[in-house]
């Protein structure tokens, strides 16, 4: 189907659960609904990354609106701890859509982590937002709908470079100091952390996670932290449901007030306590 088929059907199936449409906004399942009137778009300015985070399969994009999404990628890379990749294609090999995009989500990061995998497919023209960890539960459905709602109307006005962007956006959604990759809070907690950790003076970063693998904790807690702190200048824990323990690493020396109260916190993390556990924590360190 076209794009254009594509975004009617986004408006049609709004407006099939609903008494009525209104000229403002399309009602959905649940009182969500779906953004029709015209919507501000800034781009974020971001500095260069080594990285590649988007992969353009069929050619389309011109090598500064590459440039430009990939080094936003990047940059949600590094500073939300997302793993981000952006495909264009003309080929799903067969596949369905969202399949499609599991799959390269699974070849690029070994389905690890958490993941917004944006598929810009040409075969079907069917585009895809795949979500993981962070930003399965900090990006709702709504807003997801509203964001490729807006793509679609992009890209059908020729405008990639601002299509995709209007979807990477959704991981600014995602916290910068907590990052459940294992899904293991609720947003409201999620929300709670984040904002006293916002408070805290030392720049805090907590990973929870469910290492399933044989690489060691401190090996995925120093990875982690030089992609977050590539300049060294932070402090960050690692949440670990699999060994139910806590661990923390700082290029510098931790504060005394840290390491005293990692004891506390490895106590309730080995009783399955991690609210408690990342309560405890954060009222040692914003004492």
């Amino acid at each position: 189907m076209k794009k254009i088929l594509f975004l009617s059907l986004i408006l049609s199936a709004a407006c099939f659960v609903s008494i009525g449409c209104s000229s403002n906004k399309t009602p959905i399942s649940g009182g969500k609904s779906v953004q029709t009137t015209s919507q501000p778009f800034t781009e974020r300015s971001v500095g260069s990354t080594d990285g590649t985070y988007v992969f353009d399969k069929a050619g389309i994009l011109s090598s500064e609106a590459l440039k430009a999404c990939n080094d936003y990628a990047g940059w949600l890379f590094s500073e939300k701890l997302i793993n981000v990749a952006v495909i264009i294609t003309n080929d799903l090999n067969g596949k369905a859509p969202y399949d499609y995009a599991v799959d390269e989500f699974g070849e690029i990061y070994e389905g690890k982590g958490s993941g917004l995998v944006i598929l810009i497919n040409n075969a079907t023209n069917e585009d895809i937002v795949y979500r993981t960890g962070s930003c399965l539960t900090n990006i709702s459905q709504t807003t997801e709908n509203n964001a490729l709602y807006w793509e679609t109307k992009e890209l059908i006005g020729g405008d990639y470079r601002r299509g995709i962007m209007r979807l990477l956006q959704l991981g600014e959604l995602c916290p910068e100091h907590f990052i459940d990759n294992a899904q293991i809070f609720g947003y409201e907690d999620i929300r709670r952390f984040e904002n006293a950790l916002s408070d805290v003076k030392e720049d805090v970063t907590i990973l929870a996670t469910r290492n399933g693998t044989k690489t060691p904790n401190e090996d995925i807690l120093k990875a982690y932290y030089k992609r977050k702190y590539k300049d060294g200048n932070g402090i960050m824990l690692m949440l670990d449901t699999e060994s139910r323990s806590v661990i923390a690493y700082s290029a510098e020396p931790l504060p005394s007030k840290i390491e005293k109260v990692m004891k506390d916190v490895n106590g309730m993390s080995s009783k399955d306590d991690y609210t408690g556990a990342i309560d405890k924590f954060i009222e040692e360190i914003t004492k």
